[in-house]
């Protein structure tokens, strides 16, 4: 039951003014369609069936609120959750503990990722490839190598590709990249 909308449409239909459901829905941050619900529900007077609908998660969720919320402390995705319900006898469908589980799961906080900054020439990164398979348009495998030389200052990349993988040519693509 969205208050914030049924205020809105409330008012419209005080003064007797036909809204623009586009516009509220933009507003109030919802479909078109909610809007235009409680429009027409609130002008057949049916706005008190719109507050008395309840939804059937919480009777077809009855008995299993605690496996639930025991799952979601462990991290367990809403299908898995799902899947292990339904074999403990829930009759219900997948999108109810969906619904359900979101009312219920922690904001999970993004973490920043810290970029770690260097004096220029101080660091660099150095990563080997072995044994890429890449296949022609005529059927032709080719096996290849790849050395990716990042600078840790500016971020500037050296890649080579090489088809031997010998300690020499190790080094060789070392002494190109500087």
């Amino acid at each position: 039951m969205r208050k914030d909308v049924l205020e809105g449409v409330l008012r419209h239909i005080m003064n007797d003014i036909q809204p623009n459901y586009a516009a509220m829905a933009k507003q109030y941050n919802c479909d078109y369609r909610t809007v235009k619900r409680y429009y027409e529900a609130g002008t057949k007077w049916e706005v008190e069936q719109i507050k008395k609908r309840q939804s059937s998660a919480p009777l077809l969720l009855s008995g299993f609120e605690e496996i639930i919320k025991d799952k979601m402390e462990l991290s367990c995705s809403a299908s898995s959750i799902y899947y292990f319900i339904k074999k403990k006898g829930y009759q219900g469908g997948y999108t109810t503990v969906k619904r359900y589980c979101r009312n219920y799961r922690e904001k999970r906080v993004k973490k920043a990722t810290i970029r770690i900054e260097t004096t220029p020439g101080l660091s660099a990164q150095v990563d080997w490839k072995e044994n890429i398979k890449m296949v022609s348009k005529h059927g032709e495998v080719f096996y290849f190598n790849l050395f990716l030389y990042i600078l840790g200052y500016s971020r500037m990349k050296y890649l080579e590709v090489t088809f031997d993988r010998t300690q020499a040519n190790v080094f060789n693509c070392l002494v190109n990249a500087f």
